[in-house]
């Protein structure tokens, strides 16, 4: 019988959470049509019906409240009956997977009604539009400035500010003009005016900074000059509390060109070339990043894939990643595998996320694959931290037509088909949704009115392994982990070697496959049919696209100690002793696990070399066995004991 003295070295690990992307995470098809040009169904105004849905359109205003509802307006598609510029107001809970038809008309191609300047009537009205650009403020009500639309005097480009409540359920004309296609009025750069207004516009980019300011940049409209209309670079910020615009940077014209500098290399004369339909980002700093569009790099006109950041603090912008040239194909490089190597194609109207761990996702739009332009459906993660992008899904060509499988029903074989200009938000916990736009079905092209998701956690690979540890008893090792971060992970494998190289396959360990802490027990029980002194375990993982990853690895040894322990009381009730034989002075960690292999206490002591003891209590633990594990640089031991 060999010696039952126990030598184990404990070993914890944290894989990436910047590592490979899960390729079979699902799309799930959760509302609205699999075919497009639907009509929309209105029910009752207010009324929620599971029936009610919003007909197909794209280019839609939209906002997500601080409940995480979407707030959808106008666009350009079908109503009840007919297809034009359309001002109906629809909210979608995703508790409920139901849209209510808030407010606006049934039809398209309505005149506004504007009311007193500054004053909410339940009347109020903005005519029919598409592209206005929007804004959540810190007081949960909504901003509409501009878009593409009807004025008073027809049909045009618009720079009217709206505010909407959501609770009084009323439109507020707050200011700008009732006639379309105006010039701006710029003022002096960096001062709040009361008669500072950007110029008409359509397609720019908003965001709201962590002040509660609403900010505005570029778009299709108008500068400083009454007969040219054009893309734009201007910088805006309006106060919700002042109701003063301010131009903060860019130009007062249209047409500038880029000043691109040093990749990664912020400099006061950065900026973007003037572009519209790009897409945005906030990030948890209130920095604004902004990806491609239609506009102009340092020389021409065309479609862009750089990506560029918007300092909220110092104002300034840096470019990032991409081309400083236009019409660039996309590199794809492996799906599901970060690189600095790969990006997205050119592209503009695609859809955008922000996850609730600060990574970027771009959807879809109208751009370039490897070679050739139309609408894309291919899905791409960015990280802040690493600047790489990663393809996630979807495909590397052009038009490809939509999978809708069941609706409701995850399946790992649905696939949104490729579109642009759809509607996208991130709801609290942390799935990405997207709406509508102008792209496939599972046939043809068209407008669309059909609602997807899909997990950004699911997405994140691979899982985290929190602590791995062993323990021999009676000839046989139990080994514990535990874990987070499952959704999207397929299974473990235990492999064990004896001489610490050739490891073989010992047992598979299916994964939870959900998010929250996992923990896992399994015991070797074969070591009695074998010779040796020392065993080596390791975990493969393996995620469900078939991507592996490793733990460290593990050793258990029957060899014996170098240094002794021992704990008094035993059995214990408040406290117990540590009695320890140390040839040095150490820097001990003790971790106590209960009977499941869970970790439920530990600790960290200095001590000098010789004969010493630690006293650990252990009065809030609940009756029962345990394992302490104590290890230092040249000490390891573990034994067990029981709490009465």
């Amino acid at each position: 019988m060999k010696s039952h003295l126990l030598f184990i070295v404990v070993l914890f690990c944290t894989l990436s959470a910047y590592s490979q992307i899960n390729t079979r995470a699902p799309w799930v098809w959760m509302k609205g049509d699999n075919t497009i040009d639907q009509y929309g169904l209105y029910g009752e105004q207010t009324i929620t019906n599971s029936q009610s849905k919003p007909g197909a359109r794209n280019i839609a205003s939209t906002w997500r409240d601080p409940a995480g509802n979407l707030w959808l307006l106008g666009g350009l598609g079908m109503g009840a009956s007919q297809y034009g510029f359309l001002n109906d107001l629809w909210k979608f809970e995703p508790a409920s997977n139901k849209w209510t038809w808030m407010k606006g008309d049934t039809e398209p191609d309505q005149l506004p009604v504007y009311g007193n300047n500054g004053t909410a009537a339940s009347v109020n009205k903005p005519g029919g539009i598409y592209s206005g650009i929007s804004w959540v403020d810190g007081s949960g009500k909504f901003w509409l400035f501009g878009g593409y639309g009807y004025g008073s005097d027809g049909v045009g480009l618009l720079n009217t500010l709206w505010n909407y409540d959501p609770v009084s359920n009323e439109w507020t004309w707050v200011m700008g003009d009732q006639q379309i296609n105006r010039t701006g009025n710029y003022g002096t750069n960096g001062h709040a005016h009361a008669q500072n207004l950007p110029g008409a516009r359509y397609c720019s980019v908003s965001w709201t900074d962590n002040n509660g300011d609403l900010w505005l940049f570029g778009g299709y409209g108008y500068g400083t000059h009454p007969d040219e209309s054009g893309p734009l670079n201007d910088v805006w910020k309006f106060s919700v509390v002042t109701r003063e615009w301010t131009w903060i940077k860019g130009d007062s014209l249209i047409a500038a060109k880029g000043h691109y500098g040093t990749k990664s290399v912020s400099a006061p004369d950065n900026n973007p070339g003037s572009r519209y339909i790009s897409t945005s980002w906030k990030d948890a700093t209130g920095n604004i990043w902004i990806f491609g569009g239609q506009g102009y790099d340092e020389n021409t006109m065309g479609i862009l894939n750089d990506l560029w950041k918007f300092d909220a603090g110092t104002q300034g912008w840096t470019w990032v990643s991409g081309d400083n040239a236009i019409d660039q194909p996309g590199h794809y490089g492996t799906r599901g595998i970060p690189s600095n190597a790969v990006q997205p194609g050119a592209r503009y109207i695609a859809s955008s996320w922000a996850d609730l761990s600060g990574d970027f996702w771009l959807f879809g739009g109208y751009g370039y694959d490897t070679a050739q332009t139309g609408y894309l459906n291919d899905l791409w993660r960015f990280s802040p931290q690493t600047g790489n992008w990663t393809w996630a899904k979807g495909d590397p060509v052009i038009d490809q037509p939509a999978i809708y499988g069941t609706q409701c029903l995850a399946d790992s074989s649905n696939k949104s088909g490729s579109r642009m200009s759809s509607i996208s938000w991130t709801d609290g916990v942390g799935n990405l949704w997207v709406f509508g736009g102008y792209g496939y079905d599972s046939t043809n092209s068209g407008s669309l009115n059909d609602l997807w998701k899909i997990s950004s956690e699911q997405l994140i690979l691979p899982v985290k392994l929190l602590d791995f540890h062993g323990l021999l008893k009676n000839e046989m090792a139990d080994l514990f982990w535990d874990s987070e971060n499952e959704s999207g992970f397929s299974h473990y494998t235990i492999q064990r070697s004896f001489d610490g190289i050739r490891f073989n396959d010992l047992m598979t360990v299916a994964g939870n496959r959900v998010s929250g802490q996992h923990s896992y027990t399994r015991t070797d029980s074969d070591l009695m049919t074998h010779s040796w002194q020392k065993v080596f375990y390791r975990l493969q993982m393996t995620d469900m696209n078939g991507q592996r990853s490793y733990s460290r690895v593990l050793l258990l040894s029957h060899e014996p100690a170098k240094t002794k322990m021992s704990i008094y009381p035993n059995p214990a009730q408040q406290h117990i002793n540590i009695q320890m034989s140390l040839t040095s002075g150490e820097q001990l960690e003790g971790r106590i696990y209960n009977a499941g292999g869970i970790l439920v206490q530990q600790f960290e002591q200095s001590t000098a070399a010789g004969t010493g003891s630690l006293s650990i209590d252990i009065d809030r633990l609940p009756a029962g066995t345990y394992i302490l594990s104590v290890r230092g640089k040249n000490f390891q031991s573990s034994q067990s004991f029981i709490k009465q």
